[in-house]
């Protein structure tokens, strides 16, 4: 079996089987049971790309690691990137939003503490995902397809991966609703979000780091900058159009030259 096949079937096996068994339970995501089902479930991309990874030659094991780790790939002007793709988006769909008469209203309050669990459940999802996702998977495609298509197909699964989450009450996907305006740009906007991770990898001689780094970013600015269906429209826009962008500079290589040449980013 092909490896990104492997990938896909041991990740969503895992975390399918764990997620509906937490939503047929029929209880609150916050409840405690639930809650480790929950995290359980989470770890279906990191299972999945450990199964596939372990299975590969020594060279490529060692060079994934240190693609998980090593921050001296990401030179300044990704770190600029990263920080781009992670806040601009949200906090631009916010301001348009409010720009056009209806700002988004915080429907919690943002605490020292909240703050904190945020970026630490943040940096744990993107920690989880990223060397699977925009890692081993990304890797196993592009080499074969030009890397902007890579992407798009590498979102597609990462998007379904989340639809168990859709009925497990106390998540954010619940809190969507199933089949609503948001419903669609959540994962409608994870295809060109995939697209601005694998440029950072790619830019960043393939730093998975850069990856987790702006999976939590992006979460964090998410979940602390106020965000409604509008400023989801908005936010939708511009990340859309920072794909095309992204692709009209690099000529749809998203960067993947860099990580051939292993040049700075």
């Amino acid at each position: 079996m092909p490896a990104l096949a492997r990938y896909l079937l041991v990740t969503f096996g895992w975390t399918w089987t764990v997620w509906w068994i937490a939503v047929f339970a029929g209880r609150s995501q916050v409840d405690l049971p639930l809650s480790l089902l929950f995290v359980t479930g989470g770890l279906g991309p990191a299972v999945g790309t450990f199964f596939v990874v372990r299975t590969m030659d020594p060279a490529f094991r060692r060079e994934f690691v240190r693609r998980l780790w090593d921050p001296r790939r990401i030179s300044a002007s990704w770190w600029l990137a990263l920080a781009a793709v992670s806040v601009v988006p949200a906090l631009a769909g916010y301001l348009a939003a409010a720009a056009a008469g209806h700002p988004p209203i915080a429907t919690t309050a943002i605490t020292p503490g909240a703050v904190a669990f945020t970026i630490g459940f943040g940096l744990a999802a993107g920690a989880v995902e990223e060397p699977g996702w925009r890692g081993l998977a990304l890797d196993l495609l592009q080499i074969r397809i030009s890397p902007a298509l890579a992407a798009i197909l590498v979102g597609i699964p990462w998007a379904l991966w989340h639809l168990p989450l859709f009925f497990l009450e106390g998540t954010y996907q619940h809190a969507l609703g199933l089949g609503s305006a948001r419903f669609w740009m959540f994962n409608l906007f994870l295809l060109p979000l995939s697209v601005l991770y694998a440029w950072l990898c790619n830019g960043s001689r393939g730093s998975i780091l850069i990856a987790i780094l702006a999976h939590a970013g992006t979460n964090v600015a998410g979940s602390l900058i106020p965000q409604d269906t509008l400023s989801d429209a908005f936010r939708m826009i511009v990340t859309l159009l920072g794909v095309i962008v992204v692709v009209w500079l690099t000529r749809g290589d998203l960067g993947r030259a860099c990580q051939e040449s292993g040049s700075p980013g």
